[in-house]
């Protein structure tokens, strides 16, 4: 039999089943809000430790940037700085936070930093700035890049300020250090070579479309080298460096004043004007200033010091760079060739002189293999006229030119260093010929002296040389005269003492040639091994007309006396001059009086 519940048993029924899972229902919703509570806990705490995790990184990263990294509140107090900017100022960064740029830079350049940071603040835009500020504390300037900007915090508050700073002050002070040593010179601080070819090639471009004239200056130091020699190269810089001060002081600061090598400097005149002759007075007057500045510099030991300038004037549309240095060059030379302490302006007469040089300069070099070089020897005599020695003189036959001067060839090999080979072929010839004479009786007791020039004579191998010719030709040592002057005697005179004394160890004779016109010290020739002093020409010609040339030539002759030495006239063309030397107690002489330079199959034909 079935029973059916009535709906007041139904609903009783509902209500309790429905209570029952209720409470299941609400327990499990509960559990899981717990669980839900829990795990966003988590998470937050997660998202909170990534968090710090991340702003630590992103610290380390900026204290690891090679940059100055800030933030600024809106009234520029230091917010956040990074490991950079700590170091800068010696403090950390909770020294440093809620303070402003004025408690560590100083005044000026605390201002000059707030302005740009509020212009920055006030236009909302970006800026890159150089900025040159300077620490409190320092004196040494430092530069950086900035690069600032506004930063918003949160919606509706001013912004703050961003700043990433770049120090460039190690790189720019490098640059400047490049750059001086690429255009300066460092002994004086003046322009070099380099910075006067831009300067000298900027005036001319600039005056390629005018008339008016500029002027360049070449000035090279009167024997400097023997500044060196004497005095050592510590001197002679503290000599180019005062030379240096002294013509900066004495210029226009329009002037361009440059060392151009050794001892020569170069001086470049902007727009002297026109026409050609005023600017020409214009150079001029410069050139006599500097030229007197140069006189009143003293080396140290007194010797004294004088210059030479070489003058080229020039417009832009009329020369290159090249042109106008080659011609202040080739006056130079020529006021060097006057004897030094002068100017000479370039005219185109010298060009034509330089171009016939530099032609007899390359056949020079041809000289020697073409036999085009020759002896001629001129007797030295005795009071009594007997011939004691000859002297070997260098003569040159040019096939077109004729006979060429020694004045004007010799000084050219010199320059160029043709002298060693020359200067090598002499001695073999003048010891081949000592070798002959050896055999003959009635020259067997001459002597042959020989000119050595400075270049020839302070070659590492000179020594060897000779010795190895003497050893060839099996010449009398005790017969070679080798004839040194007093320049010479001033280069490096350690060096040149003990190269003469190996020789004269060997039996070589030494003669001190033109004395009295140099620089020797008689202290210093009392102590090497002369045997001669040859009283110069120069001082002979004037002797019966000059008391100064008198005065000099007996004084030279007492010293010679003095020291042991022979003493030997040079230059003797009349008997009131050998009259004169005879009875001042000089017995040796040479000259036309007794004979002119001849070849060797001549030499005793008239005797």
């Amino acid at each position: 039999m079935y029973h059916f519940a009535t709906s007041a048993e139904l609903l009783r029924s509902i209500d309790t089943y429905l209570g029952r899972w209720g409470i299941a229902l609400l327990l499990i919703f509960l559990l899981l809000a717990l669980l839900g509570n829990v795990l966003l806990k988590r998470r937050m705490q997660h998202n909170r430790a990534l968090l710090q995790t991340n702003k630590e990184m992103l610290a380390t990263i900026l204290d690891s940037v090679d940059a100055f990294i800030y933030i600024k509140s809106p009234t520029l107090k230091y917010q956040y700085v990074n490991r950079r900017i700590s170091d800068l100022f010696g403090l950390p960064a909770d020294k440093i936070i809620g303070k402003c740029d004025a408690e560590f830079f100083d005044a000026g350049s605390a201002a000059e930093m707030e302005q740009v940071d509020r212009s920055v603040l006030a236009s909302g835009k970006k800026v890159t700035v150089e900025e040159r500020n300077v620490l409190q504390g320092e004196s040494r300037v430092r530069t950086f890049l900035s690069i600032k900007m506004p930063l918003s915090m949160s919606p509706g508050a001013p912004p703050s300020l961003c700043g990433i700073s770049t120090e460039l002050t190690d790189y720019l002070e490098m640059q400047s250090r490049t750059y001086y040593l690429a255009f300066y010179d460092s002994l004086t601080g003046l322009p070099n070579r380099r910075m006067l070819m831009d300067s000298l090639t900027a005036a001319i471009d600039h005056d390629e479309w005018s008339a008016s004239y500029s002027a360049v200056l070449v000035i090279d130091l009167d024997n400097f080298r023997l500044v060196n020699d004497i005095q050592g190269h510590e001197s002679g810089d503290h000599l180019l460096i005062n030379v240096a001060e002294q013509l900066r002081q004495r210029l226009e600061p329009e002037a361009t004043l440059a060392r151009f090598s050794s001892d020569e400097f170069v001086v470049l005149l902007n727009n002297l004007g026109e026409p050609q002759t005023e600017a020409a007075r214009k150079a001029e007057r410069v050139s006599r200033q500097l030229l007197e500045t140069i006189a009143q510099v003293r080396s140290g030991h007194s010797l004294p010091i004088s210059a030479s300038i070489g003058i080229a004037l020039f417009t832009g549309r009329e020369h290159s760079m090249d042109s106008v240095l080659q011609q202040a060059d080739m006056a130079l030379q020529q006021a060097k060739r006057a004897g030094g302490n002068t100017l000479c302006f370039f005219n185109t007469d010298m060009q034509t002189s330089v171009l016939e040089r530099a032609s007899l300069e390359a056949d020079l070099h041809k000289a020697l293999e073409r036999n085009e070089l020759a002896l001629h020897y001129q007797v030295q005599v005795d009071h009594q006229g007997v011939t004691t020695g000859v002297e070997a003189l260098l003569r040159w036959y040019h096939p077109q030119r004729g006979w060429v001067s020694p004045a004007t060839f010799i000084p050219l090999a010199e320059e160029n260093r043709l002298i060693v080979p020359i200067g090598y072929w002499v001695l073999r010839s003048a010891c081949e010929q000592l070798a002959k004479w050896s055999h003959q009786a009635t020259y067997a007791t001459l002597s042959i002296s020989v000119n050595v020039s400075s270049v020839q004579f302070q070659q590492p191998d000179f020594v060897h040389d000779v010795e190895a010719l003497l050893a060839e030709t099996l010449a009398p040592p005790s017969r070679l005269v080798l004839e040194v002057t007093e320049s010479l005697l001033m280069c490096e005179p350690v060096r040149v003492r003990n190269t003469m004394l190996k020789l004269r160890a060997r039996g070589i004779r030494f003669a001190l040639d033109d004395f009295g016109t140099g620089y020797s010290s008689l202290s210093y020739l009392k102590r090497l091994p002369l045997d001669e002093l040859k009283i110069d020409q120069s001082f002979i010609r004037e002797l019966l007309t000059d008391k100064t040339d008198a005065a000099i030539v007996d004084t030279t002759i007492l010293l010679a006396v003095s020291l042991g030495l022979t003493v030997v006239a040079e230059g003797v063309e009349k008997k009131e001059q050998l009259d004169w030397l005879r009875g001042h107690g000089c017995y040796r002489y040479q000259g036309y009086l007794f004979g002119r330079p001849t070849p060797i199959e001549y030499l005793f034909e008239s005797y």
